[in-house]
């Protein structure tokens, strides 16, 4: 009788291990070949992840495999050590990173036509800025490229990467159509990935990928999921931009960071790019995690508009209010558009979320202006910013999520209606992303205009002083103990029951308290408004201990949840944003 031959599947679910199943006789599968099992009642297409193993159950308890998917592609060991890195890091299942990268298995072959890759051009010779990058990242570290015009030295790096035969992922914050076409006419075979595309032609780039040549992907964030081959170079753009942050379902990733997990697996160089870098790559720089290249000389003090702050709480009380709008600002609005200029404002999602209030009270007021709203789809976005662009707008209307990838020769204003929001108390982000988003578009205007209530904010103080509040808030986060000198881990406990929300979530955290580990909360979010939420923050120090205490967390709320009959109910996300 032929002796039992036994694999692992790696499933799509929230599994804490990985599945005996037994080979059928006269069936071979590989590592990363995909089969088709039963678990739980259901089936499955999972990825081999070990052959030839010793199961440490009963034979009799181990199902055989249904099927062999041979029509589905295998997973690459690169694939699966990418993603056992991210898993390990954010304390969820391999199984949970799977299905976010293989979403689903069936109709796998596009019925798109796969595009002819063309040879890549000679790259131009490197500047002296784009020849410091790249003695940069042959050091083996991360490269924080800090400074304005970094996209002649993407594309640059870029075409000599191509031209080695080793391939290119380029990440993005969101979908940058203008941005893609300019790629394109450096390197016309380059790919577009975002989430909005369709199935098949998001099926339709893997598939080229697949085929082993050297390609340029320019994408979102779910393009670190792609299956990637032989990749030599990994560009973050932006990369203190809050939309790199996956916040659900998990894994609740962060896209500069597992950018580096990818290139790490690939043995890619990393570079970071930002005019205003995250203060966690600022302390990395400092503490030689990344090599840190300037452009500073870039950005010029003349290149930024003069800032100017209303206080809206005095208006209010001389009755220089009109809605969410200062008399003052409209004042210059109207002005500006007597002139042929164009206006950008910038107002939090809920102004307009209902009722598109700031676009009715701008209407009252100029009933003429062409009014454009950044909402919609990726491709909405980008036709809006495009007819901007072209002068076919005047008014262009944004959040502080979606107001990327504009630019026009005629954008004269840019205001910011209400900003008191990006100041939050609860956020220790707040004042480091308000310094963000202000000093970039500072950059793209000729006067920008606050309205505020707090106009003597330090935040404020430093952007009119030109200083630099780098310093200052690090030294804050270090007296405060928060990130970046603590790895930070949110735990969000959900429940329509108020008193058993309360009462398991002061139970969860005193059982991570002998841990040691310094806890903040339970307390109920400023963000808890349509259901009951309980948020607990653990404060890890950044020492030798640190992975060690990090990897006790997720099996003790996996015992609490079990424990309490409890599943279901609780969150972890580790670098919340």
């Amino acid at each position: 009788m032929a002796q039992e031959r036994y694999i692992q599947v790696m499933l799509p679910l929230k599994l804490e291990w990985e599945p005996y199943y037994k080979l059928p006789e006269g069936m071979e599968a590989a590592l990363g070949d995909r089969v088709r099992v039963v678990f739980a009642n259901a089936f499955y297409v999972g990825a081999v992840s070990a052959v030839n193993v010793n199961p440490s159950l009963e034979p009799s308890r181990i199902l055989p495999v249904e099927a062999l998917e041979k029509d589905l592609p295998s997973i690459t060991p690169e694939e699966m050590a990418f993603w056992r890195k991210v898993a390990d890091y954010y304390l969820c299942t391999v199984g949970e990173v799977y299905k976010a990268a293989y979403p689903g298995s069936k109709n796998h072959k596009s019925r798109l036509k796969l595009p002819e890759r063309s040879d890549w051009k000679e790259a131009p010779a490197l500047s002296p800025q784009a020849d410091a990058v790249r003695t940069a990242l042959e050091k083996d570290k991360p490269v924080l490229l800090w400074g304005k015009d970094r996209e002649e030295i993407y594309l640059n790096l870029s075409l000599k990467t191509l031209r080695e035969g080793k391939s290119v992922l380029y990440l993005v914050p969101d979908v940058d159509t203008a941005l893609f076409d300019r790629v394109r006419e450096e390197m016309p075979s380059a790919l577009l990935y975002h989430s909005a595309l369709t199935p098949g032609k998001k099926k339709m780039v893997a598939e080229v990928l697949r085929k082993g040549e050297p390609q340029l992907v320019l994408g979102t964030r779910s393009a670190l999921f792609l299956p990637h081959r032989n990749l030599g170079l990994v560009i973050v753009d932006q990369e203190q931009d809050p939309a790199y942050k996956q916040e659900a379902p998990a894994p609740r990733y962060h896209a500069r960071e597992s950018a580096i997990m990818l290139a790490l697996v690939h043995g890619a160089g990393v570079l970071l790019g930002s005019e205003t870098p995250s203060l966690d790559s600022v302390y990395n720089a400092q503490c030689s995690r990344f090599t840190q290249v300037d452009l500073k000389e870039n950005i010029k003090s003349t290149d930024k508009a003069p800032l100017e702050l209303i206080n809206t709480g005095a208006e209010f009380r001389k009755k220089g209010m009109a809605g969410s709008f200062s008399l003052k600002l409209l004042g210059l609005i109207q002005k500006t558009l007597e002139a042929g200029e164009q206006v950008l404002l910038i107002a939090p999602r809920r102004y307009y979320a209902s009722g598109r209030k700031v676009e009715d009270e701008l209407l009252e007021f100029c009933p003429k202006a062409r009014i454009g709203l950044l909402d919609g789809t990726p491709e909405d976005r980008a036709n809006t910013l495009q007819a901007f662009s072209q002068g076919e707008l005047d008014i262009l209307l944004g959040n502080t999520l979606t107001t990327r990838g504009f630019q026009s020769e005629k954008l004269s204003l840019v205001a910011l209606v209400e900003t008191d929001g990006l100041l939050s108390r609860q956020d220790f982000r707040a004042d480091e992303r308000a310094f963000q988003l202000l000093e970039q578009f500072r950059g793209c205007c000729r006067r920008m205009v606050v309205q505020t209530r707090d106009p003597h904010h330090p935040v404020f103080q430093i952007l009119k002083e030109g200083g630099d509040p780098a310093e200052r808030l690090l030294q804050e986060r270090r007296v405060a103990g928060y990130p970046p000198f603590t790895r930070m881990i949110k735990i969000l406990l959900k429940d329509s029951n108020e008193k058993r929300l309360e009462y398991l979530s002061k139970e969860l955290s005193r059982e991570i308290a002998p841990l040691g580990i310094p806890v903040e909360g339970p307390y109920s979010p400023s963000y808890a408004k349509e259901e009951p939420l309980r948020e607990i923050r653990l404060l890890l120090p950044r020492d030798k201990a640190l992975s060690a205490r990090k990897a006790q967390i997720g099996p003790i709320v996996t015992a609490f949840e079990q424990a309490r009959k409890y599943p279901g109910h609780i969150v972890l996300d580790v670098d919340p944003a």
